[in-house]
């Protein structure tokens, strides 16, 4: 083990050829720094006296300042750095190093490959000590690497540094293009006016719970959200824990094709309803949504998939049905209600890591049918106050018909647009298609905007959600 340590250390990967050569760019033609930043911090640089001058360079730039030779020095000296660095000789002989700054940011990009090339040596290094240690479970220790990994591969891909006179900029400009698009949103659209209008839609790093009692349609909304993200060209992710892949593909299938679920379950669809299947098919096939049906998932495998998905650019909203069936870590000792906590924040810090929304679905205790209104409210949340307080959003279903079949609000008397009447008013097929109702999106907690209540159209017989306007239906946002 100490011969291969040795290899190890005597093999790392540097290029002190393009070090010295970023510097002299820099020196030469101190412009390209704007784009060097962009590429590589100090941090990235193998020889410490370099690593030094760039962290100097990179100072005067932020603060507006020059890039000189003569006044990097001097800045060193008033640091008591240039000990350090060496002499100034050193500094001034990086100006000789290259004719021109032409290919300051391919040098930048060899240094940033050498630099995420010791990375994963390192972490190779601390694997296997992990694994020849075997102090933690084989799964705890899979999550661990493939985070550090994971970390790596984001780095490659965001700007470290930014001067601030950039974010003012960047704010001003998108404050004054947002008064020229009032009405528009700023995150995913939900595929739903009104909720879009109170949240701009959902946003990276929000966790979002989406909570009701058994039979109030939330995994019905839910799927809906779904595919009104896809049809954005967004990237979903579904964790089906409740039903199997076959269950929820009907419900998809119903839904955006408008054809009755029963139908799709005993193979009763009329010829109208099968050309509708086939054309929702064809739409579906086409939508970037990925399922897993997994009934005994873990935390560990929800973040190593996610993980995957977002490195390939194909994970922008992730949702999970529900959040009580993940599975606790294995050997878990600990109670439900510690479990649900530290999967709930698990999935909060899990959002903000890979900078995407999650909903997650969550069941209501019994307490909401024990009160004479049962539209549900923040301490109904079953097992867990911590869910509450991770969730950056708390929205709850409410079918007043469920509870109340001969008062509940009936849609049947309002202007329905012929997108979803398709047979004649005296249809049987038309009679179970107006057995349409009201239901009520309550948005409980919004840790960034109002609280209220929003109303929405339900299909329940092909499971589809729509806006309600006026009183009338109108299909979903484009």
């Amino acid at each position: 083990m100490g011969l291969y340590d040795e290899d190890v250390k005597n093999s790392e990967p540097y290029s002190i050829e393009a070090e010295e050569a970023l510097l002299g760019s820099i020196f030469i033609n101190p412009n390209v720094m704007g784009d060097v930043v962009d590429i590589v911090t100090a941090e990235d640089f193998y020889k410490n006296n370099y690593k030094i001058i760039f962290s100097e360079m990179t100072n005067a730039y932020n603060s507006g300042k020059i890039i000189d030779v003569l006044l990097i020095i001097e800045a060193l000296k008033k640091k008591e750095l240039m000990d350090e660095v060496g002499n100034e000789d050193v500094i001034y002989d990086l100006t000789e190093v290259v004719p021109t700054a032409a290919n300051a940011t391919n040098y930048a990009q060899i240094i940033k490959d050498k630099s995420v090339q010791r990375q994963l040596i390192a972490i190779g290094e601390k694997i296997v000590r992990m694994a020849t240690r075997g102090y933690e479970e084989t799964d705890a220790m899979l999550d661990k690497s493939e985070s550090m990994i994971f970390k790596i591969a984001e780095s490659k891909q965001k700007k470290e540094i930014v001067k601030l006179s950039e974010l003012v900029q960047s704010k001003v400009k998108h404050l004054d293009d947002g008064s020229k698009i009032i009405g528009k949103i700023t995150g995913i659209s939900s595929g739903f006016d009104r909720y879009d209008s109170i949240t701009s839609g959902f946003h990276g790093s929000d966790l979002i719970i989406l909570a009701a009692r058994p039979a109030m349609g939330k995994t019905a909304f839910a799927l809906n959200l779904a595919i009104n993200v896809a049809k954005q060209g967004k990237g979903v992710l579904i964790y089906s824990l409740e039903m199997g892949n076959e269950q929820l593909f009907d419900r998809l299938v119903a839904s955006e094709s408008k054809i009755r679920l029963k139908g799709i379950k005993d193979g009763t669809l009329t010829a109208e309803e099968l050309v509708a299947l086939g054309n929702g098919l064809g739409r579906l096939s086409e939508m970037p949504i990925y399922i897993s049906d997994s009934a005994s998932v873990t935390m560990l495998e929800i973040k190593a998939n996610a993980r995957r998905l977002k490195a390939e650019g194909k994970l922008d909203f992730m949702l999970i049905d529900y959040l009580q069936l993940i599975s606790p870590s294995t050997n878990s000792r600990k109670s439900r209600e510690q479990e649900i906590s530290e999967i709930s924040r698990s999935l909060k810090i899990l959002a903000k890591e890979l900078n995407i929304p999650i909903v997650t679905l969550s069941q209501l205790s019994r307490g909401v049918e024990q009160r004479v209104d049962k539209r549900p409210i923040l301490s109904d949340l079953r097992e867990s106050g911590a869910i509450e307080q991770d969730a950056d959003m708390v929205m709850f279903l409410y079918r007043e018909k469920y509870y109340n079949k001969d008062t509940a609000t009936e849609v049947n008397n309002v202007d329905i647009p012929e997108k979803y009447v398709k047979k004649p008013q005296n249809s049987p097929e038309n009679e179970e298609k107006q057995g349409m109702e009201k239901v009520e999106l309550i948005i409980g907690k919004h840790r960034s905007g109002p609280t209220g209540t929003i109303e929405l159209g339900f299909f329940p017989n092909y499971q589809q959600f729509v806006n309600v306007v006026d009183d009338k239906f109108a299909p979903p946002a484009e």
